[in-house]
Order: C-alpha cells, then structure tokens, then sequence
C-alpha cells in the first residue's frame, strides 16, 4: 500500500496574523473577521493544549468546517489577540493547584481539599490512575471527576504522601 499525498502541506492550512481579526459582538460572541468575511459561532480549539497552550489554534466555521490553523497567536493585534486568549481561557480552564490541605484515598477514590489560583476547591478523582498525568518539566494535570481540570507546576515539589497518593 503506498502512501499517497491528497495535495495538502501544512502551510496551506495556516492563516496569516495580518489578516485576521478578532472581536466580540455586542453580545459578547467571538468574531472573526477573515478574507472580506465575518465568522460567527465559531469553534477554537489549541492543538497542544498542555505543551504548546499559546501557540497553534485550530479555527472553525460553526458547521464544522476547519477555517485554518493560527501558528502563533503572538502575531495578532492586541486586541485581536486579547479577545482570542479570553476566549481559549474560557475554554481551557485550568487552575493551578497552590496547596493540598488534605488528600486521602479510599477504595480507589481520591478525596481532598485544594488551594487553586481561582480560591478553595473539594476534589473527587475516581480511576485517579488514569486522571493524573505527568507533563513535561515536572509538571502534572488532574482531572476531578466533574471533568475539571487543575494543573500542578512542580509535582516533585509535594510532600512525599501526596506524591504517593497520586501516583507521581
């Protein structure tokens, strides 16, 4: 079987920062204004979430349809770019976890009480093993079971127990 090529680099699907911009309606939806068009309803999606958060952002037409791939959102203007991040921070909300003050584990449920960037939070991890992952630079993600996610910027720098109970 030979590997055939339908025609498409990755440099036909990326868009071009100076022509593009991004702004609210007065209802506070995300536009996108892109070729003479304004696109409404759209679908943001960042294709490295946890590596690569701001850069490489999947646009999408409201039916589905891939609109392109910004490679660095950088590249904006800074109010296209500030109206992006608010976005994808709405999407992608993720506290950082300051402090466990308690952390138990009992028949496979984790339970505890955490400090996170966005104030107190009780937390319930269920198959924890599979809900805890390591990333690169010692730091890791936790997935609560109401599908919440909590990132940790140094796992190596929790107490012993804690490390223990989470599997890192």
């Amino acid at each position: 079987m030979t590997n055939q090529s339908r025609g498409y680099s990755y440099e036909d699907f990326l868009l071009d920062p100076a022509k593009m911009r991004f702004f609210r309606s007065e209802r506070g939806s995300l536009i996108l204004a892109l070729n003479g068009e304004e696109h409404t309803d759209l679908k943001i999606r960042r294709a490295f979430p946890l590596e690569e958060a701001n850069r490489y952002v999947g646009i999408f037409a409201a039916n589905g349809d891939e609109l392109g791939l910004l490679e660095d959102p950088q590249a904006l203007d800074a109010d296209s770019r500030q109206a992006l991040f608010d976005e994808l921070d709405k999407i992608y909300f993720h506290p950082t976890i300051l402090a466990f003050n308690s952390l138990d584990e009992e028949f496979g449920v984790l339970r505890g009480e955490i400090e996170t960037t966005s104030g107190p939070r009780q937390l319930e991890i269920r198959g924890y093993r599979t809900h805890v992952r390591m990333l690169s630079g010692g730091r890791a993600i936790i997935e609560d079971v109401d599908g919440n996610r909590y990132l940790i910027e140094d796992w190596r720098a929790l107490p012993q127990r804690t490390r223990e109970i989470l599997g890192l």
